[in-house]
């Protein structure tokens, strides 16, 4: 083989190494999350093992690499103990799951979680990343030799790289939805076989007659200061990407996409900084040129930070621009992360090869990768978890921008001090500026009550021009707030009503602790609330008007930690366990929607309990709810749907595992038997009677079943739902009340499904009323559609008033058409008493049975004439 054509091949296996060493850690990483959790310490734990492994491996194998004659060999070795190790945990990483969750258990301290949650990947990851560290050092070896040339570390450093953007975007956007995690594992195990392969056949031939190529580089700094600073700049360049992904999580859609086009992108700017330096860099003055790369990389930073506040417009600009829809969307947020990141990592890249060429002579390649790695590790623990919450984020991307020039050499500051000093002085230019890099969107006349930005999100309270309060999750995610008190304390109701007598009940994500607190109008239930995001906490007083009891009673206790860590950690037993509406496209949400994790929920369940899965219908696309719905009923094959209320702007669909075995009785909500909420909470909330519980009822375990024919199953090793409800996310979509107007119209339920068999005229009565509001119900929410919102209570009864006396004399339990008529008629009252008397006639001669219409015309002649309202 031509000495040209064996150099070239070389550098083609060292990207296709940087390929598969990126597919590796989001696989691993992923599947850790599953048994660790999702909560910042167990996620940074996986990281900094990751790392760490890679660092220990570079750092202890690079004497023996430097002093072997073989080179080649020794990366051979490595690639084929790389991939053989990766088919091992295929197998390896699912059993160890297993036990981690009990190691950590469901209410474990920071501490002993951190501490399983690196000591188990570590352990188990460690041959494949402790190989993974030496192969870049021993590739360098081999291609020194053949170049004869010692300066290969930039080359090989951004073949490597650039390989690793390449296993990023493969990984996220093909190999993972297309294959699932083991087949995608497997995958790129067969890439370093590959490689493993084509060097030891190739490239070795002769390496042992090659001797070593040396660089004599002047004017370079000691062993220790070289190792020190190799150090400080992975520390510093994670640390840089930790807290802007927290900032910009703030204006992003954050899905799985969103954080690989952010990592492609700084693999991306890193690998060309290196190539840059390869190939233009000066190699007569270290130390000179190291102090104009440390100044370039801080100035780069602050600039990044200043076009942090610009972040939202830049993706909302490309986003319209490009019309919308995923590939905008991504575009979009590629174009928010090549301003923030491709300047500073360049440099960055750059930077790291500059003092890793020369920390080779000094050191040892091996060792300063080493110590780099090192850095990296510890750089998300000290910027995430310590100092952005202690600092604010601003103040910490200053301190760690203008860390950069404490690199500079002493005796080099005092001669280039203007040009020290201008990065210096933007720092505290932007220091000072009185705002903060917070993304907070507020309605018209809203406020911000309350912002805080922790280690996980940023969490803030506003307050609308209506004085309603809403809770936002890095503003992207609206959790709740106290508008939505009907919808949160009916996700709690509806689940509860079902059981015969509920006794412990476990509710899976709390948001504002509304639908949590709607436990506690249960006499004698004891319940449990787990929240994944900390800084939802200490906010929660904030809606004391609603959720007062989850905070003031004993019966209630709120968990902070990862939803699906806690099912598979407690051993307590629930007969009703409620889960939250989980946003499908959020990064981490699909594992919620697992077939293993719904398994987990059913080990949960006490003899006789029911699990309560609410979905975001407004969120969900019609595939990926067939997948939520086909993986639900591979684990409850009795299960069945209902609403959570009839609005069509914000639907929300409750799969619910199971229903009487002999049906609902009559006196289902009045027996004795049972503990229920008062009589007025249940009035409230249309629940008081069997006919506003069971008219929320949409559909059966067969029409379910059939919806969800053919829809892919969501598994741990193949999760759909992370990857296909972003694309959803990521449109203009149609309104929700399309896709919740085609399910009621496609399901046909029967009250047989329901009620307990019809012996008597009474029982058939009662399956008749039942199918009745069902109709009623059907027809309200296609009412609704053509209805335009307006201030004008006359024109709003002439253009709904007789549709919806229609839909009472169809069904006269169909409350929820009566209730907006007497909204109507009391704000009609004093206004237009004869147009109110026409319609309290009609509607007590709807509905008989109610006396409201009729106590209403009574006292209507003492209104007349009069201002007000009845």
């Amino acid at each position: 083989m031509p000495q040209g054509l064996r150099i070239r091949s070389l550098y083609l296996f060292i990207f296709l190494s940087g390929i598969a060493g990126l597919g590796y850690e989001i696989v691993w990483t992923r599947l850790f999350s599953l048994a660790l959790g999702h909560e910042i310490v167990a996620v940074l734990a996986v990281v900094a093992a990751f790392f760490s492994g890679l660092g220990l491996g570079a750092y202890s194998l690079d004497g023996r690499i430097r002093r072997s004659r073989y080179p080649g060999r020794w990366y051979a070795l490595l690639e084929l103990i790389v991939g053989l190790w990766s088919l091992a945990l295929i197998w390896l990483i699912p059993t160890a799951n297993e036990l981690a969750a009990s190691f950590i258990g469901a209410e474990a301290s920071s501490a002993r979680q951190w501490l399983v949650a690196f000591l188990l990947p570590f352990v188990l990851l460690l041959p494949a990343t402790a190989a993974m560290g030496g192969t870049l050092p021993a590739m360098d070896r081999l291609v020194s030799r053949l170049r004869r040339d010692g300066w290969s570390v930039g080359g090989l450093y951004a073949a490597n790289t650039l390989g690793a953007v390449v296993g990023t975007l493969a990984a996220t956007f093909w190999l993972v939805p297309t294959l699932g995690f083991s087949k995608t594992l497997l995958g790129l195990s067969l890439v370093n076989l590959f490689c493993a392969a084509g060097v030891y056949l190739g490239a070795t031939r002769d390496e042992a007659r090659l001797a070593p190529a040396r660089v004599d580089i002047p004017g370079l700094p000691s062993a220790r200061w070289l190792l020190g600073a190799v150090f400080a700049t992975g520390l510093l360049g994670i640390g840089y990407e930790v807290v802007v992904v927290r900032v910009i999580s703030q204006v992003l859609e954050n899905t799985v996409y969103t954080f690989a086009s952010i990592l492609s992108i700084y693999l991306l700017g890193t690998a060309l900084g290196a190539a840059i330096y390869q190939r233009y860099a000066p190699r007569d003055n270290f130390r000179e040129l190291l102090a104009d790369l440390l100044q370039a990389t801080a100035l780069a930073c602050l600039l990044g930070l200043g076009l942090l506040w610009a972040a939202g417009s830049i993706y909302t600009t490309v986003r319209s621009g490009l019309g919308g829809g995923f590939s905008a969307s991504i575009a979009g947020e590629l174009s928010v992360a090549l301003s923030l990141f491709l300047l500073p990592t360049i440099a960055m890249g750059a930077t790291f090869t500059h003092i890793a060429q020369a920390a080779r002579e000094k050191t040892g390649l091996g060792a300063a990768l080493g110590i780099n790695t090192l850095g990296a590790a510890v750089a998300p623990v000290l910027f995430g978890v310590l100092l952005l919450p202690a600092l604010g984020s601003k103040t910490t991307l200053i301190l760690l921008s203008l860390g950069y020039l404490v690199l500079i050499p002493r005796r080099l500051v005092q001669r280039r001090l203007r040009p020290v000093m201008l990065p210096v002085a933007v720092g505290l230019g932007l220091l000072v500026m009185p705002v903060q890099l917070r993304f907070v969107s507020l309605p018209q006349g809203g406020e911000l009550i309350e912002y805080r930005d922790g280690v996980m999100a940023a969490v803030s309270v506003v307050r609308d021009a209506r004085q309603a309060l809403h809770l936002k999750v890095n503003d992207r995610f609206q959790m709740g707030g106290t508008t939505s008190a009907y919808s949160d304390r009916r996700q709690a109701y509806i689940p509860l009503l079902l059981h015969p007598n509920p006794r412990r009940a476990l509710f899976l994500g709390l948001g504002t602790a509304d639908t949590f607190a709607a436990a506690a109008d249960y006499p004698g239930l004891q319940a449990d609330g787990v929240e994944l995001v900390p800084e939802i906490i200490p906010l929660l007083p904030h809606f004391r008007q609603t959720n007062r009891a989850a905070l003031n009673t004993d019966r209630l206790r709120i968990h902070v930690g990862d939803a699906r860590r806690y099912v598979i950690a407690t051993s307590e037993r629930y007969d009703v366990i409620v889960a939250d509406l989980f946003h499908p496209a959020r990064d981490g949400a699909g594992s919620l929607y697992t077939l293993e994790h719904f398994r987990a929920v059913s080990n949960r369940l006490a003899a006789g309990g029911l699990f309560c899965q609410w979905l975001p219908l407004y969120q969900l696309d019609l595939d990926t709810l067939r997948s939520i719905i086909r993986t639900y009923l591979e684990v409850f094959p009795r299960g069945a749907a209902y609403l959570a209320h009839f609005s069509l702007e914000t639907p929300m669909l409750g799969l619910v595992s199971s229903q009487p075995a002999d049906g609902f009785t009559a006196d289902w909500l009045a027996s004795p038997q049972r503990q229920r909420p008062p009589v007025r909470a249940l009035d409230e909330l249309g629940l008081s009677r069997l006919y506003g519980l069971l008219g929320n009822y949409l559909a059966g375990h067969d029409e379910l079943r059939e919806l969800a024919a053919g829809a892919p199953i969501n598994r741990d090793d193949h999760p759909h739902v992370i990857f296909d409800a972003p694309r959803f996310a990521y449109s203009t979509p149609e309104p929700a009340h399309v896709r919740l107007l085609n399910l009621v119209d496609r399901f046909q339920p029967s009250s047989a499904e329901l009620l307990a068999a019809a012996k008597t005229g009474a029982d058939r009565e009662r399956r008749h009323r039942l199918e009745r509001y069902w109709q009623a119900r059907n027809a309200f929410l296609h009412l609704g559609v053509g209805v335009s919102r307006t201030g004008d209570v006359r024109r709003m009864v002439a253009q709904i008033g007789e549709p919806l006396l229609d839909l009472i004399r169809l069904s006269p339990d169909f409350d929820v058409a009566y209730e907006p008529l007497l909204r109507m008629a009391r704000k009609l009252g004093s206004v237009d008493p004869k147009t109110t008397r026409r319609l309290l006639l009609a509607l007590a001669d709807a509905n008989p049975s109610r006396p409201e219409a009729r106590n209403m015309l009574r006292h209507l002649s003492s209104y007349e004439g009069q201002p007000g309202s009845l």
